[in-house]
């Protein structure tokens, strides 16, 4: 059972990694040139696309929840860990092993909350037609492109929150995964 976890864990983290998250990078190369073109086309030529704004808008921000994703997956998320820091140089390794895989917790409960009650918003999205300001785009594909990150999110914590737990029981399992890679500010 633990092969199988490991096996399909590498593979969703290589789907993350490598696929999602350079397709966010290539979307936000594409969104930020597309961006300095209609400045150029603006400035210069006097005239631009009535849609462009909301393209470049929309794709950096789906590119950016999207790598939300791949964040998560690498645990390097902004972390407050001075409470966190000062157990464990006291000793108090099994109490943050317990606040960690609570807080795994919480995340999953969280990202999957907001998956689940996300789909009635894309439904109805979808159902009402909305469009952007401009009117040429829908709605409804970023809408479901926010929810499958959260989606990605809650399956990477449900890894996540299974290396804590086995964290607790003094097990390693993804060791070639990051248990901690908050970045300090």
């Amino acid at each position: 059972m633990e092969q199988f976890l490991d096996r399909t864990y590498r593979v969703i983290r290589f789907i993350l990694d490598r696929l999602i998250g350079n397709a966010a990078a290539i979307v936000l190369l594409g969104a930020t040139l597309f961006a300095i073109v209609e400045i150029i086309r603006r400035y210069i030529f006097g005239s631009v696309f009535h849609w462009g704004q909301d393209v470049v808008t929309f794709l950096i921000s789906g590119a950016v929840f999207m790598f939300f994703a791949v964040t998560q997956a690498r645990r390097s998320h902004l972390a407050v860990t001075a409470a966190i820091e000062l157990l464990r140089e006291k000793g108090f390794l099994k109490t943050v092993l317990a606040i960690r895989t609570a807080v795994s917790a919480m995340s999953l409960t969280m990202f999957a909350a907001f998956t689940w009650w996300g789909i009635p918003t894309v439904e109805r999205s979808m159902m009402m037609g909305r469009t952007t300001q401009s009117m040429m785009l829908l709605i409804w594909p970023f809408h479901a492109l926010l929810l499958i990150s959260f989606g990605i999110m809650a399956l990477v914590t449900l890894f996540h929150l299974y290396q804590d737990i086995q964290a607790l029981r003094n097990k390693t399992v993804f060791p070639w995964a990051p248990v901690e890679e908050g970045l300090e500010v």
